[in-house]
């Protein structure tokens, strides 16, 4: 189904035209301001609904206008030929309202003109020329819209846990760093040192010494007394001799005296024997422990507190590769989105970085091919009423132009573009709002009925 006639009146600035385009590329030209604009503009708004209309259509000083489009009909969907009308007029309140009407050639008015517009018309105003000077980004996104992919919160969800892995991945940097600057101290016991535990050792081994030597003394004592006793009984036997008189005494006494020096050996023997026997604690090695207690506590804490961040860091890696798993699932759940899509053409795709065309980037393509993708997109859009528009076709060499109307003609689609300037291959200028000139057989050979007084509401 095709575009055979398009008017427009008192239409943004136009001021009347009526045309009956070409089944394949129709080149609208004239200067800036001319019009032509507003001709691609009348096609949207008539089929396109509210949306496509333009916020101030109606030419500056009317009070109302129209567009219309007329379509050959589609006998294999059973949708008969038709125009499709739009009036504008302003309310007292001036503002703009419209009316869409869908007319048969036997006068039927369809009850829901736009229901049955949006059943044989696809996504309009699709561009394939501006498409192409889009960035990958942007025609990603235009692609994603037209096949009705709504990625907003997967995306959101994907920035917050990016988001929050990027916090988690920087605090593993930091922690790793700190952690790498921690010394580990290989010859520090697990547990720290009592001070405590070893000060009581000491008073201890320190108490046991005393004893000891006590003993000692004990025994030192005893030979000084055994020495005294000795010297004693030697000066008794002089006197002994010298004194006979006191005989009788001194053998009582030196008896007496004998005993107690037999008993002092005895003890003597006998502490000899217990003090040779006895041996000191080593009180150095506590004494050094205790010195180097807290030398070896701090490497203790020390080992303890770069275990602690060993844990902490670990905790932070985990944390990271579970994000990352996150990560990769929203990944997928787009990817499926992605290949469940119905795309407007077969192989045609995209990820991240843009669009993709049998998996290759869309502007590693040759420019034909994408001019040819970029066609076939358009045409698959509409797939009954198959046209698209190029609103800068100034900016194409006569190349490309070509090469545009070529792809028009092969997909069976038809083609309005717009062109500054009367060139060459210019299907009709347009001038101040009207029709300045047009190819033998694009006017209709009929006067085109005026605006009625009233629109019917």
């Amino acid at each position: 189904m095709q575009i055979i006639r398009v008017a427009a009146k008192e239409f943004k600035g136009l001021k009347f035209v009526e045309i009956l385009p070409k089944k394949t590329t129709t080149i609208v030209g004239g200067k800036n301001r001319a019009g032509k604009s507003s001709l691609l503009d009348a096609i949207a708004a008539a089929i396109g609904g509210k949306k496509l209309c333009p916020e101030h259509p109606i030419r500056r000083g009317q009070e109302k206008g129209y567009v219309e489009v007329e379509v050959d009909g589609e006998p294999g969907k059973l949708i008969p030929a038709c125009t499709i009308r739009r009036d504008f007029w302003r309310k007292k309140s001036g503002e703009t309202e419209s009316k869409l009407e869908m007319i048969t050639k036997e006068g039927y008015r369809a009850p829901s003109p736009q229901t049955l517009l949006a059943d044989i018309t696809g996504a309009l105003g699709f561009d394939p020329e501006s498409f192409l000077r889009m960035s990958a980004k942007e025609q990603a996104e235009m692609l994603r819209v037209l096949v009705g992919l709504d990625f907003s919160s997967l995306d959101k969800a994907y920035a917050d846990v990016y988001a929050t892995r990027k916090t988690v991945n920087a605090n593993g940097v930091q922690l790793k760093v700190d952690f790498e600057r921690m010394p580990f101290h290989a010859d520090a016991p697990k547990g720290e040192i009592s001070a405590a535990e070893l000060i009581n050792e000491l008073q201890r081994r320190r108490a046991a010494n005393a004893i000891n030597q006590a003993a000692r003394e004990d025994c030192e004592r005893a030979a000084k007394l055994t020495v005294e006793l000795d010297a004693k009984s030697i000066n008794l036997k002089t006197k002994i001799d010298e004194l006979q008189k006191q005989v009788h005494a001194a053998l009582i006494e030196f008896a007496d005296l004998e005993k107690q020096n037999d008993s002092a050996k005895l003890a003597w023997h006998a502490s000899h024997e217990v003090a040779s026997g006895l041996v000191d604690h080593d009180l150095s090695e506590v004494e050094q422990q205790i010195a180097d207690s807290e030398t070896i506590n701090r490497k203790v804490r020390a080992n303890a507190r770069r275990a602690a961040m060993e844990r902490a860091l670990e905790s932070e890696r985990a944390k990271s590769s579970l994000l990352t798993e996150k990560l990769k699932t929203i990944e997928n759940e787009k990817n499926q989105l992605r290949a469940a899509a119905k795309w407007p053409v077969p192989g045609l795709g995209y990820d991240d970085s843009g669009v993709t065309y049998n998996e290759i980037p869309f502007d590693q393509c040759s420019s034909s091919e994408q001019r040819r993708v970029a066609v076939s997109i358009a045409c698959s859009l509409n797939p009954t009423l198959k046209f698209f528009f190029i609103k800068d076709g100034s900016l194409l060499d006569e190349e490309s132009k070509a090469e545009f109307a070529l792809l028009a003609a092969d997909h069976g689609c038809q083609c309005f573009m717009e062109v500054v300037g009367a060139g060459e291959g210019t299907s009709i200028v347009i001038a101040d709002g009207e029709i300045e000139w047009a190819e033998q057989g694009m006017l209709p050979l009929e006067k085109a009925a005026e605006l009625p007084e009233e629109p019917t509401h």
